[in-house]
């Protein structure tokens, strides 16, 4: 990923809590049939001791991207993206100063490398199905848990699916929300992309652009 040194983003905290809250990641890899990419919801697990990164999901067995998961000491990337939008050179001040200003577009993205594994074991499956409700359900006022659904029916549709765990081995990570602007600029983009009701990605530039 191209990342100019202003936008690049080394804090794990951050990179963290991008995937966390966008769990969503898109999964590529290259086998047989060339690129594949699909779109899997993650957990993300840290080994308190170690400090090593894993990334867990499950998988249809009929995926046709299994063979390539399954591929011994293939690397593979994982992309999670936060919010983003489309900049208007309206937002700038600097519009009505000398008009030398031109669209761009800010974004946040965490690029995971990792050794995949894959898991068809129910227990693992199950733990991996209960952390990933967990994570999605615990700001709900009356969360859903899996237990929920009848034993024989989940059951059921394990039967269909395994799980992988990705290893991660090297992270790169881009925000490109205004840095190196002119505060101006800033503030016309965070007041802007707010009116236009865009409030995340207004959150998340003024959150890369603190005040002193």
């Amino acid at each position: 990923m191209y990342i100019p040194a202003k936008y690049l983003e080394k804090d794990w905290a951050v990179q963290e809590e991008l995937i966390r809250s966008n769990p969503l990641g898109t999964i590529i890899t290259y086998g047989e049939d060339g690129l594949v990419a699909n779109h899997i919801p993650f957990f993300l697990s840290v080994d308190e001791e170690t400090g090593v990164k894993y990334l867990q999901a499950h998988v249809a067995k009929v995926n046709p991207q299994l063979p390539a998961l399954k591929k011994e000491g293939t690397e593979i990337l994982v992309i999670f993206k936060a919010s983003d939008s489309y900049i208007t050179p309206s937002y700038y001040a600097t519009k009505e100063e000398t008009h030398k200003v031109v669209p761009t577009w800010d974004f946040g993205a965490v690029h995971c490398y990792g050794k995949v594994r894959v898991i068809d074991d129910g227990e693992w499956v199950r733990k991996q199905l209960d952390h990933l409700t967990g994570q999605q359900e615990k700001n709900r006022t009356k969360s859903w848990a899996v237990d929920e659904a009848p034993k024989s029916y989940v059951d059921l549709l394990q039967k269909s699916i395994c799980g992988i765990e990705i290893k991660i081995t090297r992270i790169e990570s881009k925000f490109k929300y205004e840095q190196k602007m002119k505060r101006q600029d800033i503030d016309g983009v965070i007041k802007g992309l707010a009116l236009d009701n865009k409030h995340e990605v207004s959150k998340l530039v003024d959150k890369c652009n603190p005040t002193a």
